[in-house]
């Protein structure tokens, strides 16, 4: 019988070397457990042994219903690890980021009709204010406007913002949804630091390239913000 079992070895000495290989080179390899009946503890304190394994004597009475707790540790262990390392420097203090709105300009009095083929100015009040001479000011903005019932011909219909009198930003007059009021946004825009204090005033007007009379736009409700950063 031995004599049999000899040379079935020697003749599959190939498929056996890597059947043992693939396993790991031990015999834990050939054991199958349970899912997730094996811990570190166990393994720790010696319940499950290399004897065991080899003769497929484990099971469940070997095994305990926790795994790894802090008491496995050294005194110290876990509470060195959550922690963390020790604090870094400070770094360099960051500039000063502070904003405010140092204008707000509106519309005064009824809306005003925009009439077709026209620039048409839009009065404002509060449009007036004086930039640091390291401020960067942003200016935005919203419009209502009632679209015409048509519009023909029609080519950038808008209400342009100007400071000083030189165009800086607008909001589109858009000709759909036909005979709506809507409000419109302004594009944001900048006026960089000028490097002395400097007095601004922002004006409006709504520029109608439609083409047929009836093909007025209404404008209200003008709302001019400028923000100053430091």
């Amino acid at each position: 019988m031995l004599s049999r079992i000899f040379d079935h070895f020697r003749g599959n000495a190939v498929g056996y070397v890597a059947l043992f290989a693939a396993l790991g080179g031990t015999s834990y390899a050939a054991v199958s457990l349970p899912a997730a009946s094996v811990h570190a503890k166990q393994l720790a304190n010696g319940a499950v042994t290399h004897a065991k394994l080899a003769r497929g004597s484990v099971n469940q009475s070997n095994l305990v219903s926790h795994s790894l707790t802090a008491a496995d540790f050294k005194a110290g262990v876990l509470r060195a690890v959550s922690a963390g390392g020790p604090t870094g420097p400070a770094g360099p203090a960051g500039q000063n980021g502070t904003g405010s709105i140092v204008m707000k300009g509106t519309s005064t009095g009824a809306a005003v009709t925009a009439p077709h083929g026209a620039s048409t100015n839009v009065p404002l009040s509060g449009a007036t204010w004086t930039q640091g001479a390291n401020d960067l000011n942003l200016v935005t903005g919203s419009v209502d406007l009632r679209v015409p019932a048509s519009c023909t011909g029609s080519f950038g219909n808008a209400l342009a913002i100007s400071v000083d009198g030189v165009a800086n930003t607008f909001a589109v007059a858009p000709t759909a949804p036909a005979s709506a009021t809507i409000t419109v946004p302004f594009a944001v825009s900048e006026i960089m630091q000028s490097g002395a204090g400097k007095a601004h005033t922002i004006t409006a007007s709504l520029g109608n390239s439609c083409t047929k009379s009836g093909e007025d736009y209404t404008v209200s409700d003008v709302k001019v913000d400028v923000l100053a950063f430091h």
